[in-house]
Formats: C-alpha cells, structure tokens, sequence
C-alpha cells in the first residue's frame, strides 16, 4: 500500500541534493567537493571555539552567492517548536561569535520561494549566527547551529532550502560557509512523487477539491492510516470534512499521484 511506502521507506534527516548553485565573488573553498561537503550530517567534531573546517566540510557560498539543498526521501514538517536547523562554522570568540550570514528561503517545489523574516541588527532569522556544538543535530536544544520554524513562514511542508549569502546587506564578519541542513520535524517521502498536500485539521466542515483526473482520493494520517476516501470525477467537488482527525493529513490521488489534487480550504 502507498502509506507504507511513503511514511515507512529507509529516510534520513539530511539534505540529499543540491540541484542549483551560484558563487558570487570570494567563493572557491569547497567547490572541489560539492555537493558531498554540504550534503548528510553536519561536522560531529565542531564546537563552538574550534568549529568545521576543511573544504569537505564547508562550501564558501561568495559574496551574494546562494545553494539549493533538496530533501528527496522525506519532507520537512511543520511540528512543534523548531522544524530545522542550518550549520554553518561559527566560532565563539570569548567576547562573542565570528559570525559569516545567509538569508534563508524555503519551498515545497523549488520554484516558489518564501524568505523568513530577518533583522539586520539582532541577525534573528539569519543563518550564520549561532556556533555547531557536535553534539545530536536533529536535537535544537542541544545541536547549536541555526533553528527555523516553518510558522514564520506559513507553510505546513518543505523539501528545498536556499541559503544566499547576505552581502551588503548585513554588517558580519564576512562570507557564509554552509556545512549542512537538518530536519527536526520530518516525515518519509516519496523521490518520484511531487510532495503531497499536507493540511492542518480540524477543517471547516467541508472543503473543496479540484481534480484534472477521476478516482479514489484517500486522506491518510501521519502513521499510515486511511483516515476517509472520497470518489472524484475529474471536476471540483466539495466533500465533508467533519469526520476527519485533528493532525497533519496526505491527501493521495488513486494512490499514485498527489500533483493532480489542489485543495482549497
């Protein structure tokens, strides 16, 4: 059955790809190993006063340069508290942190876009701030490292992270050095599937469906469960909502396609 293979395949919470790459001036280190140095875990040997180093380890982006990173077998969620988590080599300095800034973007395709709010002055929702500790990177209140919640920017699901360096644009100690990106919050997710459409219950009492294509459509839970089924002809059709658990929910066309069903709550 497709919950199976979607919420129970072999996952990790690493980035797996980095589709679209673009240096700006001062950028070099690291090019040599992309995209392995900013792809999987981040350096477990970092701490805050002795952090990553070494072109394996780090991709230096150059001024207004920016990477893409892709989840390909599992989708950040928006669940509680911090959903990720961005390492780049901070040092702590004893009077405070060398900190090197990237703006961060979000989406769920890799074609729109949505920047978390940043402040230039106390660098909160910038990347770059806060030194790696080394220790469990999928832990926030351990991990050290950077922590966004996807709240900030309205979104349920993500599978692709931008990370552009800030430029002028910020007063820090110079270009960001990205070494990885860690889900908190994350669920299993299919690599030849668009994502699927995750919503946050409890709905209204009904909600609109708009299909290209006929069929089954099947409303899963997190873990695996049909939570209800609905027959679909290929024209928009509003269904009852009201039975539906509260959580987040995958809705799946004919347990083949979820690009075909767009809902409008």
């Amino acid at each position: 059955m497709i919950p199976l293979m979607l919420l129970c395949m072999i996952a990790d919470p690493w980035a797996d790809a980095s589709p679209a790459v673009e240096y700006g001036p001062g950028a070099g280190y690291g090019q040599s190993y992309y995209p392995d140095n900013v792809l999987g875990p981040p350096d477990s040997t970092a701490t805050p006063t002795f952090p990553s180093f070494g072109e394996n380890n780090l991709l230096t982006l150059g001024t207004d340069g920016w990477v893409v990173l892709e989840f390909t077998d599992n989708s950040i969620i928006n669940g509680s508290g911090a959903d990720f988590t961005v390492f780049e080599n901070v040092m702590e300095t004893g009077s405070g942190y060398f900190q090197e800034c990237a703006f961060v973007e979000v989406s769920q395709d890799g074609e729109y876009w949505i920047q978390f709010p940043w402040n230039a002055t106390t660098l909160e929702g910038l990347a770059g701030v806060m030194p790696t500790t080394g220790e469990d990177p999928t832990n926030p209140a351990i991990s050290g490292g950077d922590q966004f919640n996807l709240d900030d920017v309205g979104l349920d699901l993500i599978r692709f992270v931008r990370l552009t360096d800030c430029g002028d644009a910020v007063a820090d100690g110079g270009l960001f050095d990205l070494d990885a990106v860690a889900a908190v919050n994350w669920i299993e997710g299919s690599t030849s599937n668009p994502l699927p459409l995750s919503i946050t219950s409890p709905f209204s009492s009904s909600f609109t469906v708009n299909s290209t294509e006929t069929g089954i459509l099947f409303c899963y839970t997190i873990d695996g469960r049909i939570a209800n089924q609905w027959s679909v002809s290929g024209q928009p059709v509003t269904l009852n909502a009201s039975n539906l658990p509260a959580g987040v929910l995958f809705f799946v066309l004919n347990e083949s396609s979820f690009s075909a069903v767009k809902l409008l709550l």
